[in-house]
């Protein structure tokens, strides 16, 4: 053998590894190019070997392989001047057919004996005549050559791209070597011998190889660890199939052949079951020994869909996946960019780590993109990652403003991946610069990809979910909290203050006059109105503080780890902000609050709601917008309070804990009983009653309904009419409620009203049939105001009537259902229009 054969042979080995490596892959024209330049190349080193190894072939044999090797140069040539073509984006050429005929005909040429004259070997060296084709080849490819360095020269130099530089340098450099090689050979007399063009090949191949692997020219890993795992698993497989039959071949020699057919055929199916375990076991082993500490990462991120597609909530899905995804690609950040509903601009809305901290002395910035930005509409049109360094050469991006450009340079963001759902784009992950300053590999680019294929609705479904529960959540008028996630969020802070032993305090709100303003105004007005005071009060508390619409024109503030002093000085805050934002407007918004604070004011959550809302009430009765705090409600001057209660405050917060038990049971009765007790109040004070009949009365108000805790939901929400049988249950709820407070002792003053308040003053009610002064007149003043709240207010069984018709009505009734005397007084307290119970009136 002749040793100068072993540089073509490894040149030949080099190329031949790279070509079936690549050759899996070849989807893209590049990836199809620069498989045949390697299959030619390989063909070259090929061709020079066998030409070389027999040093005592016979002429013939020697001027065949020269002439092939003679054609695998241009050939060679050629194929690399149509992958640099690829390379930088370009047409295929007519040069590059004309390249490929040149080498079709010295093909021809060579095989007529018209190139190369003769071949021998003197001292293993081999000496040819090929005159003058040396000249002819060289001056064909001459061209091929300089146009080949031209367009790698350009585009190293019109790249903005670190890596894509970088590659093209090594690509310029190894076909500057194989070239000054190839042509310094041929005309030194020294080297005219020898193949030492082919170690400028190899070099090319070794570069070549290099640039792939360092700057991901091609994938060749995923192709290298499944050769590697299938061939672990074939020679295993044979080893022990070999070990297997000589074992036992000794054994099998005495058995009769349909024996040895079923052993041997026994063992070769356990083989093939053991085939495919094997595969999976053997390939999570070189999956680790490759990946290591991102292993487990990536795993999680391959089994995505599965374990992620029944999570609605977003914040748990981001939870999830960002800090996976950053761990696998071993990335300094991960962030989620979502479209924000009411802007319509993709904001990070997650990021990864959760602050905005420095890891590694750099800095994870949040990236936000207009609606109209054009990397949005190049992101939704292409579908594709971005790298940043791509900006400034993507001709999309030319009107992009300088600000966008600094902003993006800054974020320390090494790729956007947007995805989409429905061919619409939800989203991007915006991944921080890889830790060990390497680029993102096509594996890291493929993974990415799997998620981002599988996240679109995923995420989207997410925020589906997410909008419809803050929707759930949310008032539509004022977009605050609603009532329901009041409540919610109040056993919320509860739990939590009690578990860590903390406080909050409760600020409610109402708006004064209302009912004027509506019926001057018009209700869009009276709307409007409600927009701006959730406006005021939400740009008067902090971050942390959470704004709710209670209900009609109330408000509630939760103020988590506040004192009652600092709420006090917050809800001030709102009362000013709200009276001098609408002091020029010809009838001004004023406001009234009251401040409770848990547990100081009680550890129940009725307590603390009562307390404020007991507070509000105060403040109310000392002429509107002011504050009054918890501890006001209980001094000697409040009349509505009476000594009895004063002196026994469980009982209060008693009646507020069963109050808002009811108004829980119906949201369309919601605050009913509240403004029954102030109708009922203003009703009695006009009356002259005493102090103590007064409290019964209030007490009673707030507390006629209690017995509708044992009718069901179905029944009070039922938007048709009831039948026998209902109606039954309904009239049972004033025995049902007398039961319940007759074990209360310092309720038991209120049964009477509560029993008889729906007795009819002809005798024609329920459930004693009473009639005239028989009935109780706390519970003949209670029948009216309960009557006029049930007629303006909505129900789902019924029209709402508007203060006038319910007026009538009670006119309508009166000395039937009605004592005449109590309507007489009542039309007047609502016709004078002087009193803040009829504030209430509002519908809402």
């Amino acid at each position: 053998m002749n040793l100068w054969s072993i540089i073509p042979l490894v040149s030949c080995i080099s190329f031949t590894i790279l070509f079936l490596s690549v050759l899996p892959q070849t989807k893209k024209r590049i990836e199809k190019v620069f498989s045949i330049f390697l299959f030619t190349s390989m063909l070259w080193s090929f061709t020079a070997f066998m030409l070389l190894y027999n040093t005592t072939a016979s002429s013939h044999y020697l001027i065949f392989w020269n002439g092939l090797v003679i054609t695998a140069i241009p050939l060679a040539v050629v194929t690399y001047y149509h992958f640099v073509r690829a390379y930088n984006n370009k047409t295929t050429g007519k040069g590059v057919y004309i390249g490929y005929a040149m080498v079709s005909t010295i093909f021809v040429l060579s095989l007529m004996g018209y190139v190369v004259k003769d071949a021998y070997f003197i001292d293993n060296l081999l000496y040819h005549d090929i005159a003058p084709w040396d000249y002819i080849i060289a001056a064909i490819l001459i061209p091929f050559l300089t146009l080949i360095i031209l367009m790698l020269r350009k585009r190293f130099y019109s790249s903005v791209d670190p890596v894509d530089r970088n590659r093209t340098s090594y690509l310029i450099v190894g076909w500057s070597l194989l070239v000054v090689i190839s042509y310094i050979t041929p005309f030194t007399p020294a080297l005219k011998t020898l193949p030492i063009d082919h170690i400028g090949n190899l070099i090319n191949a070794l570069i070549i190889s290099y640039a792939i692997f360092k700057f991901n020219l091609l994938n060749i890993q995923i192709i290298f660890r499944k050769v590697l795992t299938y061939t672990i698993v074939i020679v295993a497989l044979f080893g022990i199939t070999t070990a297997l039959v000589f074992l036992s071949s000794g054994f099998l020699i005495g058995l009769p052949t349909i024996s040895r057919i079923i052993i041997i055929s026994s063992m070769a199916i356990l083989i093939g079951i053991l085939a495919r375990p094997s595969i999976q076991f053997v390939a999570k082993i070189i999956d680790y020994l490759f990946f290591r500490k991102t292993y487990d990462y990536r795993r999680d991120l391959l089994e995505f869909n599965r374990k992620m597609r029944h999570i609605l909530n977003l914040d748990e899905l981001a939870h999830e996946i960002l800090p996976a995804m950053a761990k696998a690609i071993n990335t300094t950040s991960a962030s989620l960019i979502l479209q924000d509903s009411s802007t319509g601009n993709f904001e990070t809305q997650y990021t990864y780590p959760v602050e905005n901290i420095q890891e590694n002395e750099v800095e994870i910035n949040k990236l936000n993109f207009d609606a109209d930005s054009s990397i949005i509409h190049w992101m939704d049109k292409k579908g594709s990652p971005l790298n940043p360094n791509q900006i400034d050469i993507i001709p999309e991006f030319r009107g992009l403003w300088q600000s966008e450009k600094e902003k993006i340079d800054n974020s320390n963001i090494g790729l956007l991946y947007p995805f989409k759902s429905r061919d619409k784009l939800i989203g991007i992950f915006a991944l921080g610069k890889k830790k060990n300053n390497s680029i993102f590999s096509h594996e890291d680019i493929e993974l990415i990809t799997s998620i981002a294929n599988q996240a679109g609705v995923i995420i989207e479904n997410a925020q589906l979910y997410t909008h419809a529960k803050i929707r759930a959540n949310t008032d539509g008028l004022t977009g605050l909290y609603n009532h329901r996630h009041f409540h919610e969020r109040l056993d919320q802070e509860i739990t939590r203050d009690s578990r860590f032993g903390g406080t909050f305090s409760l600020i409610m709100i109402d708006v004064d006059l209302f009912k004027s303003y509506n019926d001057i105004y018009g209700h869009l007005a009276g709307d409007q109105v409600l927009r701006k005071v959730a406006e005021y009060i939400g740009s008067s508390i902090r971050g942390i503080d959470m704004a709710f619409r209670y209900g009609g024109e109330e408000f509630t503030v939760v103020l988590p780890e506040a004192n009652i002093e600092d709420a006090y000085k917050v809800a001030e805050r709102i009362r000013k902000t709200i009276e001098s934002k609408t002091s020029s407007k010809a009838m001004p918004i004023t406001i009234s609050l009251g401040v409770a604070n848990w547990p100081n004011d009680g550890v129940m959550k009725e307590e603390i709601v009562g307390r404020a809302d007991a507070a509000l009430y105060r403040a109310k009765q000392k002429g509107r917008n002011r504050t009054c705090i918890s501890t006001e409600v209980f001094k000697p001057e409040t009349s509505l309070i009476g000594a009895e209660l004063e002196s026994n405050p469980k009982a209060l917060s008693i009646i507020y804990a069963l109050a808002a038990t009811v108004d829980a049971k119906d949201n369309y009765t919601y605050g009913h009983s509240r403004k029954v007790s102030e109708y009922a109040i203003a009703i009695a004070e006009a009356l002259k009653l005493p102090a103590d009949r007064i409290n019964n009365i209030r007490s009673a108000g707030l507390l006629h309904d209690i017995g509708k805790i044992g009718v069901p939901d179905s029944i009070l929400n039922k938007n048709a009419s009831l039948n026998f049988d209902e109606r039954e249950l309904i009239k049972g709820h004033p025995e049902l409620g007398v039961e319940i407070l007759r074990h209360v002792i310092d309720l038991v003053n209120c049964i009477p009203c509560i029993l008889h308040h729906h007795e009819h003053f002809n005798g024609g009610g329920y459930p004693a049939g009473l009639s005239g002064d028989n009935i109780p007149i706390e519970a003949r003043i209670l029948s009216v105001a309960d009557a006029y709240d049930a007629m303006i207010s909505p129900r789902p069984y019924r029209k709402q009537l508007s203060s006038q018709e319910a007026l009538d009505e009670l006119i309508r009734c009166a000395g039937m259902q009605f004592d005449p005397k109590i309507v007489d007084i009542f039309i007047k307290i609502i016709q004078k229009s002087n009193v803040d119970l009829v504030e209430y009136d509002d519908p809402r």
